[in-house]
């Protein structure tokens, strides 16, 4: 809850910029997008925008991963408890980090072209993601669980291995959304939380099977629309 706070408060105070190319915070302007902004080029432009990648992230994935982090709690000795869920979360956020490297190299091709095209062909491949093995094996990823000792270095081992196996899982099932999400013509808090209630859903159903077809479904309606919209 915190994160959102802190991610809606910096997108309210960009309410009054004018955006400009050379922002590092493209997603938190209103009206920009992945595709519509420029960006800096070098290094420092992307150490510029990682902070506000990783609070973009955090706003998005936590929430799914709460059971798991509690898990890292529950299985570590009282006194070893913050630090199990640190180096859990810490983990599982760098991996988010890496794969938003990955994602601002993949989408600088597409940033000359139209948003209000882009993003609806980019959310009707996270709708048929939806549908394919891959996405049911990542699911079934994050749900693993593994030993985790209660104190020492095999136990701080033990938790960054947790973290990884969640985190790589999570990049491989919400990979393809949070590429839309990045896409999408108004990178709003709006939009965002729609993106992660659906996440979300799809990690935390008891019915998973019917989970991925109701977010395949909703992702490619909105789709439709969009691109209705843009024609």
């Amino acid at each position: 809850m915190l994160v959102w706070l802190v991610y809606s408060t910096l997108w309210v105070q960009s309410l009054g910029r004018v955006p400009e190319a050379k922002t590092s915070i493209w997603w938190c302007m209103p009206g920009m997008s992945a595709a519509a902004s420029n960006g800096a080029q070098g290094v420092t432009s992307a150490v510029s925008w990682l902070p506000m990648w990783l609070l973009m992230s955090a706003a998005m994935t936590l929430p799914a991963v709460l059971p798991a982090a509690q898990h890292a709690a529950v299985n570590s000795f009282r006194r070893r408890r913050s630090s199990a869920v640190a180096v859990f979360l810490g983990t599982y956020l760098l991996l988010w980090l890496a794969y938003g490297i990955a994602a601002d190299a993949a989408l600088a091709p597409l940033r000359a072209a139209p948003a209000d095209l882009i993003f609806p062909l980019a959310l009707a491949t996270a709708a048929a993601y939806e549908l394919t093995p891959a996405k049911r094996w990542a699911v079934n990823r994050c749900h693993r669980t593994t030993p985790l000792p209660p104190s020492g270095l095999r136990g701080i081992a033990s938790v960054g291995r947790f973290g990884w196996i969640n985190a790589s899982g999570c990049v491989a099932s919400c990979g393809p959304a949070m590429l839309a999400m990045l896409l999408a013509p108004t990178a709003q808090p709006l939009a965002m939380a729609g993106f992660t209630i659906a996440m979300s859903y799809g990690r935390l159903t008891r019915r998973p099977r019917t989970g991925r077809r109701r977010v395949a479904a909703c992702y490619a309606i909105i789709a439709s629309l969009f691109m209705l919209a843009a024609l």
